[in-house]
C-alpha cells in the first residue's frame, strides 16, 4: 500500500472527539457533555461561531466542571475575535480550571459574512494566516515563565507576564485546522495537532489559499495526499511529533452498505453541488467508513497506517452514540 510517508513514525493511538451542536440552555450543555465522556470520546468540542447558542471558552468551562476525563477543545476559534492578550488569559485559565484538559483549536477564521455583520475587517488570506502565526507565538510567549516581548507586524507585546500559566506545560496542545496550501504550511510549522480539511474553507470567496486549478478533487485519498505533503514540508523534522486529525466524512455500522452509501451519496451531493467527487472517488476517500463494525474498523485502521490519520471528529451531524462501538474498540489502541 502506498503510504504517506509518516510510516517510520511511532504510531499514534487513535483519539475521537465530538461536538453537541446547537443547544438550548446549560442543562443541555452539561448533559451533552457527560454523554460524550461517558461513550469514551478524548475531547468534547464547541465552534466559535456569533451564530452558535454560547461563547466556547465560558461555555467549555461549564463542561470541564461537570466531567473529569474528557478534554475540552473549540473547532475552531477566530483569532480574530480575541486580542492575542486576552485569548492568552482566558485560555491559561480554562487549562488551569479544568485541571489540565485544555486542547486549544485556532484558526484564520474564514465566514466573510461573520466579520461583515460584526464590523471586524476580512483581510486577505494571506495577512490572515500571517497574523495566525504571530498570534500562536503570542500565546506560547505568554504561556512561558517570565515576561515575553514580541513585535510583529500585527501584534506587539511588551515585557508582559502572562497569568495564570497554564496546568500543562511548556503549554497545552494547539491545534490548527485547514484546507488550502498556506493555512497548512503554517500550521506545520506552529501547531501540535493539524486538523487537515478536504479543501479550503469557504472556497474562493475566503481569499483561502488552496491547491490550485489541476489539484486533485477534494475528498479523495489524493487530496488528503496532498495535504499531508504540505504539512511536512512546512514542519521539516518536527513531522513526526504533530498529531493528525480530519473529520469522518460518514461513519455508519451497517449490513447493507451500499443502500447506506448512495443515501450519503445523494446528500453530499446536496450540500456540496459541483464539488462532490464521484461515488467511485468517494468509495475510496479515506474519511468514509460504511459497513459492518468489523470493516469500519479495518478501514479507519488502514487510514491510519496509509496517513498517519490517528484523530478523528464525528463526522456533521452524527449522533455521538452512533460511533461508539468504534471507539470501544479502537479508542487508545
Amino acid at each position: 500500500m502506498r503510504r504517506s510517508g509518516r510510516a517510520a513514525a511511532a504510531v499514534r493511538p487513535f483519539r475521537f472527539c465530538a461536538g453537541p451542536g446547537r443547544l438550548p440552555d446549560r442543562a443541555a450543555l452539561v448533559e451533552a457533555g457527560r454523554t460524550i465522556e461517558r461513550l469514551g470520546y478524548a475531547t468534547f468540542a464547541l465552534p466559535d461561531h456569533f451564530t452558535m447558542p454560547f461563547a466556547p471558552l465560558l461555555a467549555l468551562q461549564a463542561v470541564a466542571d461537570a466531567t473529569s476525563t474528557v478534554r475540552v477543545t473549540q473547532t475552531v476559534l477566530n483569532q480574530d475575535f480575541r486580542h492575542p492578550a486576552v485569548l492568552a488569559k482566558e485560555l491559561a485559565t480554562l487549562d488551569v480550571l479544568s485541571e489540565g484538559r485544555l486542547e486549544i483549536g485556532i484558526g484564520a477564521g474564514w465566514m466573510r459574512a461573520e466579520y461583515e455583520q460584526a464590523g471586524i475587517a476580512f483581510d486577505s488570506a494571506p495577512a490572515r494566516i500571517e497574523r495566525l502565526e504571530e498570534v500562536v507565538a503570542v500565546l506560547k510567549g505568554l504561556f512561558a515563565e517570565g515576561p515575553f516581548t514580541f513585535g510583529g507586524k500585527h501584534v506587539t507585546i511588551a515585557a508582559l507576564d502572562g497569568t495564570p500559566k497554564p496546568v500543562q506545560r511548556p503549554h497545552p496542545p494547539i491545534m490548527i485546522g485547514g484546507g488550502g496550501r498556506g493555512l497548512l504550511s503554517a500550521a506545520g510549522r506552529q501547531a501540535d495537532i493539524v486538523q487537515i480539511l478536504p479543501r479550503p474553507l469557504g472556497g474562493a470567496g475566503t481569499g483561502s489559499t488552496g491547491a490550485g486549478a489541476g489539484g486533485p478533487r477534494p475528498f479523495t485519498a489524493d487530496a488528503y495526499e496532498e495535504r499531508i505533503g504540505w504539512i511536512r514540508e512546512a514542519a521539516g523534522d518536527r513531522f513526526d511529533d504533530i498529531e493528525l486529525g480530519a473529520q469522518l466524512l460518514e461513519l455508519a455500522i451497517t449490513d447493507d452498505p451500499d443502500e447506506r452509501f448512495e443515501v450519503f451519496f445523494q446528500r453530499f451531493g446536496r450540500r456540496l453541488g459541483d464539488a462532490v467527487p464521484s461515488r467511485d472517488e468517494l468509495r475510496a476517500s479515506p474519511l468514509l467508513a460504511i459497513g459492518t463494525l468489523d470493516e469500519v474498523c479495518e478501514r479507519l485502521l488502514l487510514t491510519r497506517e496509509r496517513f498517519g490519520i490517528s484523530y478523528l471528529m464525528a463526522p456533521i451531524g452524527a449522533r455521538p452514540e452512533s460511533l461508539a462501538p468504534v471507539i470501544e474498540r479502537l479508542s487508545g489502541r
